[in-house]
């Protein structure tokens, strides 16, 4: 009897398992939010003051400003509930934020919206050049690197199974490559004079950096190709493991080699939630891309694929 009410009270003290598993899953601490919040605030005012008394250094604080305001966007993004981030990725309620806080500098500051949208990434890391941008694609090297350390732990799983991992490539690259380039010639994409708009979107399954180098081998257009690239990863960040999910797709091997060479980094960022099946990820996504920029780079190879596009 004692010890059934101290069971019962010991059960009634400790949180539901459910309450547990909620709070576990956030991405990020409220208290995160807030200081981020905090900071935009004082730098907001800050890169106001500076812009209108003309400060010599007024674009530097302009650019703390959308750097530390898209942080707390995308914090704020991932908060959400669960129902609204399963449809609408928080890199997507991010960029819209984003979007609305560059009007809003533009009609504070008596400027455009086309200006301030172009200070915000000028391809330059130089202290009073650089925008938010350039900062926040700067970590993009190192977090692909870091997904090293969950391959190498995985090192002899990835061993065991190298043979369907290089098969897996090889498909996915020439696949990616040669399918989308099939498809939208299929679908006229562009219109008659869209041959540009094509051979921009051939890369979609390549992660961002060599992505760049496969457009601009084929003599497309980099922006279309980052704006097809990052609509591609949400896409697989939030709807890849469900539509696996859907077809039974079960095997961590199988889940994480398709996700990599579909979703890019943002796909692989999605996968971290299945640990056997992340380092497979990250290693489809990095060989699919150094496979498929290889690929082009053959002259035939590359002939081969701006004639299917083009139709030329």
């Amino acid at each position: 009897m004692r010890r059934s009410i101290l069971s019962k009270t010991v059960t009634t003290q400790l949180p539901h398992k459910s309450e547990v598993t909620t709070k576990s899953k956030k991405p990020f601490l409220d208290s995160t939010l807030s200081t981020l919040l905090k900071i935009s605030i004082i730098s907001a005012a800050t890169s106001l003051a500076a812009t209108r008394s003309r400060y010599k250094h007024a674009s530097s604080l302009q650019a703390i400003f959308h750097f530390t305001t898209t942080l707390a966007a995308y914090v704020w993004g991932a908060l959400l509930p669960n129902g609204f981030t399963k449809f609408i990725h928080p890199l997507v309620t991010c960029t819209v934020l984003t979007w609305i806080l560059i009007q809003l500098t533009a009609l504070s500051t008596g400027s455009t919206f086309k200006k301030i949208l172009s200070s915000y990434c000028v391809g330059s890391l130089h202290w009073s050049d650089s925008g938010a941008g350039d900062h926040l694609l700067n970590f993009l090297g190192p977090s692909v690197v870091s997904f090293a350390i969950a391959m190498y732990s995985r090192k002899r799983l990835l061993k065991e199974n190298l043979f369907i991992i290089i098969t897996s490539m090889l498909i996915s690259a020439g696949g990616g490559l040669f399918g989308t380039a099939a498809f939208v010639r299929a679908i006229n994409l562009g219109g008659t004079n869209g041959a540009l708009v094509r051979l921009s979107v051939l890369s979609r399954n390549v992660t961002a950096a060599l992505a760049m180098v496969v457009t601009s081998i084929l003599n497309g257009n980099i922006s279309i190709t980052a704006s097809v690239v990052v609509l591609t990863g949400i896409f697989a960040a939030t709807f890849g493991r469900s539509i696996l999910d859907s077809f039974g797709i079960k095997d961590p091997v199988a889940r994480g080699l398709a996700i990599g060479s579909a979703g890019q980094g943002l796909g692989v960022a999605s996968m971290t939630l299945e640990p056997d099946a992340f380092p497979f990820a990250a290693m489809s996504m990095v060989l699919t891309a150094v496979c498929a920029t290889t690929l082009v780079s053959i002259p035939i190879v590359k002939k081969m694929v701006v004639n299917l596009a083009t139709g030329s």
